[in-house]
């Protein structure tokens, strides 16, 4: 069976409530996700900056197998050395961000959210949400951010031959030849406007592609 790899970002706000799941808005798609378990698809799911404390949400709400990834996760896929994740941490200049996530990605703001409980915790969630879209994503861009290939080339001059990220909602992919090596560089875009995805087939075929139907 296939693999189904999210990064992150799949909903508007999500959180490891441990008492409630009042996220009945996403239920379709969980439970769609669900079947996909069930049929012995394999999903790993990387936290982006929607997602948090997702830990044990999957199995304990819907007996679900998923692997859930808070960081960027390095290994090998078949003969490549490859570097997956959300995307939200590729560009160094944006310390703002990075100071404000470390506070947000902790366990002492997720007791504070805990304790706030989900209805205030959401409202505040979407407000932060929809001024983070205002002032990243509601330009109509021409082109991908460079930031992000910048970072894919570092890893590359690492050892990575494939960074496959997230987070920017723009489709991009980027090959490289570093010291004999053929690099390749995808960002899988944005589902909810362009429909984008990336499929991997085995031993080393990647496509990015839109979603027709």
């Amino acid at each position: 069976m296939g693999h189904l790899v999210i990064l992150g970002d799949l909903f508007e706000f999500l959180f490891g409530f441990r008492k409630a799941f009042p996220f009945t808005e996403y239920l379709p798609v969980l439970e769609k996700l669900q079947r996909f378990n069930l049929q012995g698809i394999g999903i790993k799911y990387f936290e982006g900056n929607h997602d948090f404390f997702l830990g044990s949400l999957f199995s304990e709400k819907f007996g679900m197998d998923v692997e859930v990834h808070t960081e960027g996760w390095e290994g090998r896929l078949k003969e490549k050395r490859v570097f997956i994740a959300h995307g939200d941490l590729s560009n160094p200049e944006q310390w703002k961000y990075r100071i404000f996530r470390r506070l947000l990605k902790n366990r002492w703001t997720y007791s504070l959210i805990e304790l706030a409980g989900p209805r205030l915790s959401i409202h505040v969630a979407r407000r932060l949400g929809d001024r983070s879209y205002q002032k990243y994503h509601a330009s109509d861009r021409s082109t991908p951010p460079s930031a992000f290939k910048t970072f894919a080339h570092q890893k590359f001059l690492e050892g990575v031959e494939v960074v496959i990220l997230g987070h920017s909602h723009f489709p991009d992919q980027v090959e490289e030849q570093i010291d004999g090596r053929k690099c390749l560089y995808f960002n899988v875009g944005d589902w909810k406007t362009r429909r984008s995805f990336l499929r991997f087939t085995p031993p080393d075929r990647f496509e990015l592609s839109a979603f027709v139907g």
